[in-house]
């Protein structure tokens, strides 16, 4: 598991297709999120949840990796400190 602290530049809704055709924003289940970390920019898209649907620009984050069974998890949530300036 690897922690790396960032900081949110941006928050989109990523287009997303049913049947080739374009959803509509309010049908989308997915945020994306462009993080500046020390080693670069980052982009993550996640399914919407409670705890990523409070993140905004500008919050401070930590963005969390794993791998389990051969899968590749990512999860962000906000600092609880200012561990990215």
């Amino acid at each position: 598991m690897t922690k790396t602290a960032g900081k949110i530049i941006e928050v989109y809704l990523p287009d997303a297709y049913q049947n080739g055709s374009l959803l509509d924003v309010m049908d989308r289940t997915n945020v994306g999120f462009k993080i500046m970390t020390k080693e670069g920019l980052k982009d993550i898209v996640l399914e919407v949840n409670e705890t990523n649907a409070q993140i905004m620009k500008n919050d401070n984050v930590v963005i969390i990796e794993k791998d389990m069974c051969g899968s590749h998890f990512v999860d962000i949530g906000i600092a609880k400190d200012d561990s990215y300036e």
